[in-house]
């Protein structure tokens, strides 16, 4: 049986060549906590029990209702960060809300600063990954350069130019560190 997108409005289908399109398909976590804010970040209604939509077993959502940076995608099979939550729905369900339109609920504003704290935290880390990733590409870049010149296959000039692009690189990322 092909699976569906739960999402309102959702027409993607788990087909075998959907991961060739970029397409992932993800089950609801087993983490109640986890689950009800998916379930609330998607504002499906349950016409039969007239409340909020509960998702059966075998329910997913695609790769189109997480942000670029939900993903882990530093191992071959593409998954989705610990504790995050699709936020991209393009249904007018979800246009509905405006700002003009009665003040939300404290419950509900906690939801959303909580929601927004959690993307914050995610791309801190992301952001401090990045940086990680770029110091250790600059190391490598200085050592390469060093070898280089040692091996008598660039000229000192160019060796000294290359490590002040590089230094000027690294001072940079420090100063973009710092500020955050």
């Amino acid at each position: 049986m092909v699976k569906c997108c739960s999402a309102i409005g959702c027409a993607s289908r788990c087909l075998p060549n959907s991961k060739l399109k970029g397409l992932t398909f993800h089950v609801f976590p087993t983490d109640e906590i986890t689950k009800r804010k998916w379930v609330l970040a998607m504002k499906r209604l349950d016409v039969n029990a007239a409340g909020i939509w509960e998702p059966k077993k075998g329910d997913v959502l695609c790769s189109r209702h997480f942000k670029n940076s939900d993903f882990d995608r530093s191992t071959p099979n593409i998954k989705l960060r610990p504790g995050v939550i699709p936020s991209v729905f393009d249904s007018p369900y979800h246009s509905q809300e405006h700002s003009y339109s009665v003040m939300d609920s404290p419950k509900k504003l906690k939801h959303k600063l909580d929601h927004v704290i959690s993307e914050l935290e995610d791309t801190q880390e992301s952001l401090r990954n990045v940086l990680e990733r770029e110091k250790h590409f600059q190391k490598s870049l200085m050592k390469t350069i060093r070898e280089l010149k040692d091996e008598c296959l660039i000229s000192q000039e160019t060796a000294n130019r290359l490590s002040a692009f590089c230094w000027e690189c690294c001072q940079e990322s420090i100063k973009r560190e710092y500020i955050s």
